[in-house]
């Protein structure tokens, strides 16, 4: 996934009600060989983080840390795994939209339009990653660019979706005027973030999973972003407060991070052998010895956390006005 560059730059007040951002700060997140903090809008708690890194240097880091070679992040049997999960969001997108043309803004290798080609729809992706012209996806259309760079017709989407990249989008406010645009009336719009008001992060804090500095440029909460969504054309119409792809792992790798571990140990032990050196040694013993309890501790917590309308991610349905 990778961010969705627009020209403005990021204002001092909060976009989606005003205010400033002088609230709570979760600081010494450690990423990429430096410290970053999120700090909070007083007034609705959208989170911002800082510094707030210019597009190009944003696009370096993506390069070597987002995708291997060949465009994966962990090895075969796990992409796998995640590829049948992942077919939840094919559901999730009929459940709510009728068969048409669909859009998925950061779409990686396009395996989520794949599934909707199969199923009918007729689909269209937008990748940062260069490579994204050579990846064999006969029947997708699937472009190496922005939003601000495609120039497609008004009302020409029934769907648009944003798995997990929302979180990466440099002028939000933008980016939502233009998918109401791009959406023919009352098409759908569906956007999965990390939720800021889960119990999850209240609990980890600094050390939660999912605030993944500096390439989550904003964090979001289900209040804030239903505000947002309703100031921009949309009408918010479901959220819901599970995944199973998301959830549980985000509370497990934030249990080990608070525990004073190597930051996301399990997450660069999984996506690369960089982490299996002597200094991890220890760490990774601990780790794999705990983890059987720490694994079935995170389902049932990620399942309660979402009973009670606070998971660590959520996903949000909405329709464009009108």
């Amino acid at each position: 996934m990778h961010s969705i560059p627009q020209k403005r730059r990021p204002t001092q007040s909060c976009f989606v009600c005003g205010g400033s951002f002088s609230g709570k700060r979760l600081t010494g997140l450690k990423a990429e060989g430096k410290y970053y903090e999120v700090v909070f809008c007083q007034g609705c708690g959208l989170g911002k983080t800082e510094p707030f890194l210019e597009e190009s240097e944003l696009k370096k880091l993506y390069s070597s840390t987002y995708r291997k070679e060949d465009s994966t992040r962990f090895p075969a049997p796990l992409e796998w795994l995640i590829g049948i999960v992942r077919d939840g969001r094919r559901r999730a997108v009929e459940k709510y939209a009728r068969k048409g043309r669909i859009l998925d803004i950061g779409c990686g290798r396009g395996d989520f339009l794949l599934m909707m080609l199969r199923r009918g729809w007729e689909c269209f992706g937008l990748e940062l990653d260069e490579r994204v012209s050579s990846f064999n996806r006969p029947g997708l259309e699937l472009r190496y660019g922005s939003l601000s760079d495609s120039s497609f017709p008004d009302g020409y989407f029934d769907a648009v979706t944003f798995w997990h990249v929302f979180e990466h989008v440099r002028d939000p406010e933008w980016t939502l005027k233009e998918c109401a645009r791009i959406l023919k009336p009352g098409g759908l719009l569906l956007v999965a973030v990390p939720n800021t008001a889960s119990l999850q992060s209240m609990t980890t804090g600094s050390a939660w999973f999912h605030l993944d500095p500096p390439f989550h440029l904003y964090h979001y909460s289900a209040g804030n972003m239903k505000r947002l969504l309703e100031k921009n054309g949309f009408e918010v119409k479901s959220r819901r407060h599970f995944s199973f792809e998301y959830n549980p792992y985000g509370f497990l790798q934030s249990f080990y991070n608070a525990m004073g571990l190597k930051q996301n140990l399990l997450y660069e032990y999984l996506r690369s052998r960089s982490a299996r050196s002597v200094k991890t040694r220890a760490g990774l013993a601990f780790m794999f010895a705990t983890l059987p309890f720490v694994a079935v501790l995170s389902t049932v917590f990620s399942a309660v956390e979402a009973l009670l309308r606070a998971g660590g991610t959520i996903e949000v349905y909405a329709r464009k006005k009108g």
